[in-house]
C-alpha cells in the first residue's frame, strides 16, 4: 500500500487500523497467525454454515457421486476445525497436555475426535484417537501447531535411543516431530530450567561432582579435554511448570 501511495498527499493505514477494519467487516471468517516466523498472516476461514449452504445448493443424484461429495464436505468441515484450534508457535506444549489420555484426546477438536471414535475399535482406541488425531492435525498445519505427542515421542525416542535415522524416519511418516525440532527442544529446556535452586524450609540439599577425560593422549598434545560436571540432588523433590520458549537456539 506504501508503494502504490507514494507521491501523494494519502498516508497508509498503519496495521493496528488495518486490522481494525478487516475485522469490523469480516467478522469471525478471518485467522490472524504467524508462519515461518513471519507475524500477521492474515488467511479466511470457512464458516460450516458456508459449507453445508455450498453442499445443499449443489446435490447430487447419482449415489457414488452424492457419497463423494459428502466425504468432502466432512473433510471440509474438520478442517475448518482444526484451524479454529487456538496454539501457540512461540512456547511449547507443557506438561500437562501429556499426562493423562483424556488432556491429549482435548487437544483435538470435537468433530475429528468424533470420526476417529467412529473407526477405531479394540484396546486403547483413546490413546489410539489421541495420537492419529495429533498426527492429522500436525499435516493438515505443519507449521502453525506443535502437537504435544508429535513432540513428546520425539524427544522419548530422543532419551531412549539417541538415533537422529529413527527419529526423522518417524517424521517423515507423520508420527513424530524432527530430530532437529527434538534438539532444539533440548536446548530450550536446559535455558529455560537454569541453575537456581529452589529455596524451601525442611529440605535436604546433596551435591555430587566427577570429572571426565576425553582423548587425554594425542600424538600432537592437541584436543585433549578434562571437564568437571556436577549435580544437585533435592529431597523432598520440588516441581516447577516453567514454560519453554520455541527460540533459536546457537550451538
Amino acid at each position: 500500500m506504501e508503494d502504490n501511495l507514494q507521491g501523494s498527499e494519502i498516508q497508509a493505514y498503519v496495521y493496528q487500523h488495518m486490522r481494525s477494519k478487516l475485522k469490523e467487516h469480516f467478522g469471525d471468517r478471518l485467522i490472524e497467525t504467524n508462519i515461518n516466523g513471519k507475524p500477521n498472516v492474515v488467511t479466511f476461514r470457512s464458516t460450516a454454515k458456508a459449507i453445508l449452504q455450498d453442499f445443499y445448493a449443489h446435490r447430487e443424484t447419482d449415489p457414488e457421486t452424492e457419497k463423494k461429495r459428502i466425504i468432502e464436505t466432512a473433510a471440509k468441515l474438520i478442517k475448518d476445525d482444526i484451524k479454529s484450534v487456538e496454539t501457540s508457535h512461540e512456547v511449547y506444549p507443557d506438561c500437562d497436555s501429556l499426562k493423562s489420555e483424556e488432556d491429549a484426546n482435548n487437544f483435538l477438536p470435537e468433530s475429528l475426535r468424533v470420526l476417529l471414535k467412529g473407526w477405531l475399535v479394540g484396546k486403547n482406541v483413546g490413546m489410539k484417537t489421541a495420537s492419529i488425531g495429533q498426527a492429522i492435525m500436525q499435516a493438515t498445519r505443519p507449521k502453525v501447531i506443535l502437537a504435544p505427542l508429535q513432540i513428546g515421542l520425539g524427544v522419548q525416542l530422543h532419551h531412549h535411543f539417541a538415533s537422529r535415522f529413527l527419529i526423522d524416519t518417524l517424521h517423515q511418516l507423520g508420527f513424530c516431530c524432527s530430530y532437529e525440532e527434538v534438539h532444539r527442544f533440548v536446548n530450550n529446556a536446559v535455558m529455560s530450567h537454569g541453575t537456581d535452586i529452589p529455596g524451601f524450609s525442611g529440605g535436604f540439599v546433596q551435591y555430587a561432582a566427577d570429572n571426565v577425560d576425553h582423548n587425554i593422549r594425542t600424538l600432537d598434545g592437541n584436543n585433549t579435554f578434562h571437564g568437571m560436571g556436577m549435580i544437585a540432588a533435592i529431597t523432598p523433590a520440588t516441581k516447577s511448570s516453567n514454560p519453554i520458549l520455541r527460540a533459536k537456539v546457537t550451538q
